[in-house]
Protein backbone atom coordinates (compact mmCIF):
# COMPACT_ATOMS: atom_id res chain seq x y z
CA UNK A 1 0.00 0.00 0.00
CA UNK A 2 2.97 2.48 1.10
CA UNK A 3 3.61 2.48 -2.57
CA UNK A 4 0.41 3.83 -3.86
CA UNK A 5 0.20 6.24 -1.39
CA UNK A 6 3.76 7.38 -2.62
CA UNK A 7 2.51 7.94 -5.83
CA UNK A 8 -0.34 9.73 -4.88
CA UNK A 9 1.19 12.16 -3.22
CA UNK A 10 4.08 12.61 -6.25
CA UNK A 11 1.02 13.42 -8.02
CA UNK A 12 -0.57 15.69 -5.31
CA UNK A 13 0.92 18.77 -7.17
CA UNK A 14 -0.55 21.13 -10.08
CA UNK A 15 2.90 21.21 -11.89
CA UNK A 16 3.76 17.17 -11.42
CA UNK A 17 0.45 16.61 -12.40
CA UNK A 18 0.77 18.36 -15.86
CA UNK A 19 3.78 16.09 -16.52
CA UNK A 20 2.17 13.09 -15.61
CA UNK A 21 -1.12 14.09 -18.07
CA UNK A 22 1.37 15.53 -21.21
CA UNK A 23 3.48 12.31 -20.79
CA UNK A 24 -0.22 10.09 -21.03
CA UNK A 25 0.42 11.79 -24.94
CA UNK A 26 3.72 9.72 -25.26
CA UNK A 27 7.16 10.24 -25.15
CA UNK A 28 8.94 13.34 -24.35
CA UNK A 29 12.22 13.99 -23.26
CA UNK A 30 13.07 17.20 -20.38
CA UNK A 31 13.92 19.84 -23.35
CA UNK A 32 10.54 19.59 -24.46
CA UNK A 33 8.55 19.60 -21.22
CA UNK A 34 10.82 22.95 -20.20
CA UNK A 35 9.19 24.71 -23.66
CA UNK A 36 5.74 23.38 -23.07
CA UNK A 37 5.52 23.96 -19.61
CA UNK A 38 7.10 27.19 -19.62
CA UNK A 39 9.28 26.59 -16.28
CA UNK A 40 12.61 26.21 -15.48
CA UNK A 41 15.03 23.37 -16.21
CA UNK A 42 15.94 22.96 -12.73
CA UNK A 43 12.65 22.86 -11.64
CA UNK A 44 11.33 20.39 -14.45
CA UNK A 45 13.96 18.14 -13.51
CA UNK A 46 13.42 18.03 -9.80
CA UNK A 47 9.53 17.64 -10.46
CA UNK A 48 10.54 14.58 -12.79
CA UNK A 49 12.75 12.96 -9.78
CA UNK A 50 9.92 12.67 -7.80
CA UNK A 51 7.27 10.90 -10.11
CA UNK A 52 10.44 8.61 -11.10
CA UNK A 53 10.82 7.86 -7.11
CA UNK A 54 7.16 7.21 -6.84
CA UNK A 55 7.26 4.90 -10.31
CA UNK A 56 4.95 7.03 -11.74
CA UNK A 57 7.58 7.89 -14.54
CA UNK A 58 10.27 6.22 -16.42
CA UNK A 59 13.33 7.23 -18.10
CA UNK A 60 14.59 5.76 -20.83
CA UNK A 61 18.22 6.48 -22.04
CA UNK A 62 19.46 6.57 -25.94
CA UNK A 63 22.37 7.67 -26.70
CA UNK A 64 22.97 11.30 -25.18
CA UNK A 65 18.95 11.86 -24.94
CA UNK A 66 16.36 11.07 -22.82
CA UNK A 67 12.92 10.42 -22.95
CA UNK A 68 10.45 10.32 -20.12
CA UNK A 69 7.09 8.00 -19.93
CA UNK A 70 4.16 6.83 -17.81
CA UNK A 71 5.49 3.73 -16.28
CA UNK A 72 3.76 0.85 -17.52
CA UNK A 73 5.77 -2.40 -15.52
CA UNK A 74 3.43 -1.95 -12.49
CA UNK A 75 -0.16 -2.59 -13.20
CA UNK A 76 -1.59 -1.60 -9.84
CA UNK A 77 0.27 1.77 -10.50
CA UNK A 78 -0.26 2.13 -14.33
CA UNK A 79 -4.20 2.10 -13.31
CA UNK A 80 -3.76 4.28 -10.52
CA UNK A 81 -2.38 6.64 -12.52
CA UNK A 82 -5.04 6.40 -15.27
CA UNK A 83 -7.83 6.88 -13.12
CA UNK A 84 -6.23 10.12 -11.70
CA UNK A 85 -5.73 11.29 -15.14
CA UNK A 86 -9.44 10.05 -16.11
CA UNK A 87 -10.47 12.48 -13.33
CA UNK A 88 -9.26 15.62 -15.54
CA UNK A 89 -11.26 18.14 -17.09
CA UNK A 90 -10.39 17.90 -20.66
CA UNK A 91 -11.88 22.20 -21.02
CA UNK A 92 -9.06 23.09 -17.98
CA UNK A 93 -7.83 26.20 -19.52
CA UNK A 94 -3.80 24.57 -18.48
CA UNK A 95 -4.29 21.60 -19.71
CA UNK A 96 -6.14 23.05 -23.13
CA UNK A 97 -2.67 25.21 -22.91
CA UNK A 98 0.00 22.28 -22.49
CA UNK A 99 -1.98 20.27 -25.05
CA UNK A 100 -1.75 23.53 -27.77
CA UNK A 101 2.40 23.90 -26.70
CA UNK A 102 2.76 19.85 -26.97
CA UNK A 103 1.23 19.96 -30.34
CA UNK A 104 3.48 23.01 -31.25
CA UNK A 105 6.33 20.75 -30.58
CA UNK A 106 5.59 17.40 -32.11
CA UNK A 107 4.85 20.09 -35.35
CA UNK A 108 8.29 21.21 -35.36
CA UNK A 109 9.33 17.47 -35.54
CA UNK A 110 7.10 16.24 -37.65
CA UNK A 111 8.28 19.68 -40.19
CA UNK A 112 11.42 18.21 -39.84
CA UNK A 113 10.70 14.64 -40.34
CA UNK A 114 8.71 16.39 -43.54
CA UNK A 115 11.44 17.83 -45.52
CA UNK A 116 13.78 14.87 -44.77
CA UNK A 117 11.10 12.55 -46.24
CA UNK A 118 10.77 14.71 -49.26
CA UNK A 119 14.52 15.19 -50.36
CA UNK A 120 15.04 11.10 -50.17
CA UNK A 121 11.73 10.39 -51.47
CA UNK A 122 13.38 10.10 -55.27
CA UNK A 123 16.19 8.89 -53.49
CA UNK A 124 15.19 4.87 -52.16
CA UNK A 125 18.88 4.29 -51.49
CA UNK A 126 19.50 7.45 -49.17
CA UNK A 127 16.67 5.19 -46.81
CA UNK A 128 17.61 1.54 -47.32
CA UNK A 129 20.77 0.53 -49.15
CA UNK A 130 23.08 3.42 -47.32
CA UNK A 131 22.73 1.14 -43.58
CA UNK A 132 20.67 -1.50 -44.39
CA UNK A 133 21.91 -4.91 -45.10
CA UNK A 134 18.88 -5.18 -47.81
CA UNK A 135 19.41 -8.34 -49.35
CA UNK A 136 20.16 -10.94 -45.83
CA UNK A 137 17.06 -8.62 -43.85
CA UNK A 138 14.77 -9.46 -47.49
CA UNK A 139 15.23 -13.50 -47.00
CA UNK A 140 14.67 -12.99 -43.04
CA UNK A 141 11.21 -11.37 -43.93
CA UNK A 142 9.92 -14.20 -46.54
CA UNK A 143 11.97 -16.63 -43.86
CA UNK A 144 9.79 -15.36 -40.81
CA UNK A 145 6.38 -15.09 -42.73
CA UNK A 146 6.44 -18.35 -44.08
CA UNK A 147 5.64 -19.74 -47.26
CA UNK A 148 2.21 -19.27 -47.11
CA UNK A 149 -0.68 -16.92 -48.34
CA UNK A 150 -2.48 -14.21 -46.92
CA UNK A 151 -5.74 -12.82 -47.49
CA UNK A 152 -5.28 -9.39 -46.74
CA UNK A 153 -1.59 -7.59 -45.71
CA UNK A 154 -1.54 -4.12 -44.31
CA UNK A 155 1.79 -2.30 -44.19
CA UNK A 156 1.89 0.94 -41.61
CA UNK A 157 4.31 3.57 -42.76
CA UNK A 158 4.89 1.91 -46.41
CA UNK A 159 6.99 5.00 -47.76
CA UNK A 160 8.03 4.01 -51.28
CA UNK A 161 5.67 0.66 -50.83
CA UNK A 162 8.98 -1.68 -50.42
CA UNK A 163 7.33 -4.61 -48.09
CA UNK A 164 4.63 -4.46 -50.60
CA UNK A 165 6.77 -5.01 -53.91
CA UNK A 166 8.93 -7.75 -51.51
CA UNK A 167 5.62 -9.82 -50.76
CA UNK A 168 3.38 -9.49 -53.58
CA UNK A 169 3.53 -12.61 -54.68
CA UNK A 170 2.43 -14.03 -50.91
CA UNK A 171 -0.70 -11.82 -50.57
CA UNK A 172 -3.85 -11.76 -52.00
CA UNK A 173 -4.29 -8.15 -51.55
CA UNK A 174 -2.20 -5.48 -49.99
CA UNK A 175 -2.47 -1.81 -48.81
CA UNK A 176 0.35 0.30 -47.74
CA UNK A 177 -0.36 3.57 -45.24
CA UNK A 178 1.83 6.79 -44.59
CA UNK A 179 1.67 10.36 -44.00
CA UNK A 180 3.98 11.44 -46.62
CA UNK A 181 2.78 12.74 -50.43
CA UNK A 182 6.05 12.64 -51.47
CA UNK A 183 6.72 9.08 -50.48
CA UNK A 184 3.47 7.58 -51.98
CA UNK A 185 4.16 8.88 -55.51
CA UNK A 186 7.19 6.91 -55.50
CA UNK A 187 5.27 3.92 -54.74
CA UNK A 188 2.11 4.54 -56.98
CA UNK A 189 4.62 4.79 -60.34
CA UNK A 190 6.57 1.57 -58.61
CA UNK A 191 3.81 -0.87 -58.15
CA UNK A 192 2.11 0.40 -61.10
CA UNK A 193 5.42 -0.39 -63.53
CA UNK A 194 5.51 -3.81 -61.99
CA UNK A 195 1.45 -4.56 -62.61
CA UNK A 196 0.70 -5.06 -58.90
CA UNK A 197 -2.98 -4.25 -59.56
CA UNK A 198 -4.14 -6.50 -56.16
CA UNK A 199 -1.96 -3.99 -53.81
CA UNK A 200 -2.81 -0.37 -53.22
CA UNK A 201 -1.82 2.88 -51.30
CA UNK A 202 -3.20 5.61 -49.52
CA UNK A 203 -2.21 8.98 -47.79
CA UNK A 204 -3.18 8.96 -43.80
CA UNK A 205 -2.02 8.27 -40.27
CA UNK A 206 -0.35 5.02 -39.73
CA UNK A 207 -1.30 4.91 -35.26
CA UNK A 208 -5.50 5.28 -37.13
CA UNK A 209 -5.70 3.40 -40.42
CA UNK A 210 -9.38 3.50 -41.90
CA UNK A 211 -9.12 -0.55 -41.63
CA UNK A 212 -11.94 -2.14 -39.50
CA UNK A 213 -10.63 -4.32 -36.33
CA UNK A 214 -9.32 -8.07 -37.14
CA UNK A 215 -9.42 -7.14 -41.28
CA UNK A 216 -5.70 -8.19 -41.61
CA UNK A 217 -3.82 -12.09 -40.99
CA UNK A 218 -0.14 -9.74 -41.81
CA UNK A 219 0.88 -6.62 -40.84
CA UNK A 220 4.33 -5.33 -41.23
CA UNK A 221 6.30 -2.27 -39.83
CA UNK A 222 9.26 -1.65 -41.30
CA UNK A 223 12.03 0.60 -40.49
CA UNK A 224 9.32 3.16 -39.45
CA UNK A 225 9.36 2.88 -35.34
CA UNK A 226 12.36 4.94 -35.39
CA UNK A 227 10.55 7.81 -36.55
CA UNK A 228 7.49 8.42 -34.25
CA UNK A 229 6.73 10.21 -31.00
CA UNK A 230 4.75 6.95 -29.83
CA UNK A 231 6.19 3.71 -31.46
CA UNK A 232 3.62 2.13 -29.10
CA UNK A 233 0.83 3.49 -30.99
CA UNK A 234 2.40 1.80 -34.47
CA UNK A 235 2.09 -1.09 -32.78
CA UNK A 236 -1.59 -0.55 -31.25
CA UNK A 237 -2.88 0.04 -34.42
CA UNK A 238 -1.00 -3.51 -35.86
CA UNK A 239 -2.50 -5.30 -32.92
CA UNK A 240 -6.15 -3.66 -33.28
CA UNK A 241 -6.22 -4.77 -37.35
CA UNK A 242 -4.77 -7.71 -37.03
CA UNK A 243 -7.29 -10.98 -36.84
CA UNK A 244 -6.56 -13.70 -33.94
CA UNK A 245 -3.82 -16.14 -34.96
CA UNK A 246 -2.29 -12.96 -37.87
CA UNK A 247 1.09 -12.46 -38.44
CA UNK A 248 2.74 -9.08 -37.92
CA UNK A 249 6.40 -8.57 -38.76
CA UNK A 250 8.11 -5.48 -36.49
CA UNK A 251 11.51 -4.44 -38.12
CA UNK A 252 13.60 -1.67 -37.04
CA UNK A 253 17.12 -1.18 -35.87
CA UNK A 254 18.76 -2.34 -32.51
CA UNK A 255 19.38 -0.23 -29.76
CA UNK A 256 22.41 1.92 -30.75
CA UNK A 257 24.53 5.23 -29.88
CA UNK A 258 24.67 6.34 -33.30
CA UNK A 259 24.03 10.17 -32.54
CA UNK A 260 24.33 11.30 -36.16
CA UNK A 261 21.18 9.49 -36.58
CA UNK A 262 18.56 12.05 -35.71
CA UNK A 263 20.05 14.84 -37.58
CA UNK A 264 21.30 12.94 -40.92
CA UNK A 265 17.96 10.66 -41.14
CA UNK A 266 15.56 12.64 -38.75
CA UNK A 267 15.53 9.02 -36.52
CA UNK A 268 13.57 9.93 -33.07
CA UNK A 269 14.30 7.47 -31.34
CA UNK A 270 18.18 5.29 -31.96
CA UNK A 271 16.68 1.77 -32.15
CA UNK A 272 15.07 -0.48 -29.91
CA UNK A 273 15.70 -3.47 -27.60
CA UNK A 274 13.52 -6.82 -27.20
CA UNK A 275 11.69 -5.52 -23.59
CA UNK A 276 10.11 -2.93 -25.26
CA UNK A 277 8.87 -4.85 -28.62
CA UNK A 278 7.79 -7.02 -26.45
CA UNK A 279 5.99 -5.44 -24.12
CA UNK A 280 3.89 -3.45 -26.66
CA UNK A 281 3.12 -6.58 -28.19
CA UNK A 282 1.84 -7.68 -25.26
CA UNK A 283 -0.31 -4.85 -23.85
CA UNK A 284 -2.27 -5.25 -27.57
CA UNK A 285 -2.92 -8.82 -27.41
CA UNK A 286 0.17 -10.06 -29.43
CA UNK A 287 3.18 -12.33 -28.60
CA UNK A 288 6.60 -12.04 -29.86
CA UNK A 289 7.22 -15.29 -31.28
CA UNK A 290 10.66 -15.15 -33.03
CA UNK A 291 13.38 -12.70 -32.75
CA UNK A 292 16.41 -12.40 -35.61
CA UNK A 293 18.97 -10.26 -35.09
CA UNK A 294 20.72 -9.29 -38.13
CA UNK A 295 25.36 -8.20 -37.26
CA UNK A 296 26.14 -5.17 -39.85
CA UNK A 297 29.40 -3.77 -40.79
CA UNK A 298 31.18 -0.85 -40.60
CA UNK A 299 30.04 0.76 -37.16
CA UNK A 300 26.59 0.47 -38.65
CA UNK A 301 23.70 -0.21 -36.22
CA UNK A 302 22.47 -3.70 -36.01
CA UNK A 303 18.90 -4.69 -37.63
CA UNK A 304 16.00 -6.57 -35.64
CA UNK A 305 12.93 -9.00 -36.73
CA UNK A 306 10.41 -9.33 -34.27
CA UNK A 307 7.45 -11.75 -35.20
CA UNK A 308 4.08 -11.14 -32.96
CA UNK A 309 0.63 -13.14 -33.26
CA UNK A 310 -2.22 -12.06 -32.40
CA UNK A 311 -3.61 -14.41 -29.54
CA UNK A 312 -7.73 -14.34 -28.88
CA UNK A 313 -8.84 -11.75 -27.00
Amino acid sequence: MEHVLTALKAMGHSERLRIVALLSYGELTISELVKILGLSQPRVTQYMKSLEDARVIERVKEGSWVFSRINRSDRVLFKLVSTVLAQLPPEDAVLMADRRRLEDVRAARAFAADNFFTQVANDDGQLGDEYLPREDLDLRVHRLIGEGRYEFMVDLGTGTGRMLELLAGQVERGAGVDNSAEMLKVARHKLAARNFGHLSVRLGDLTATPFASGVADLVTVHQVLHYLDDPGEAIREAGRILRNDGKALLVDFAAHSQEDFREKYAHRRLGFNDQDITQWAAENHMQVTNIETITTHDSKPNVKLWLCEKKAV
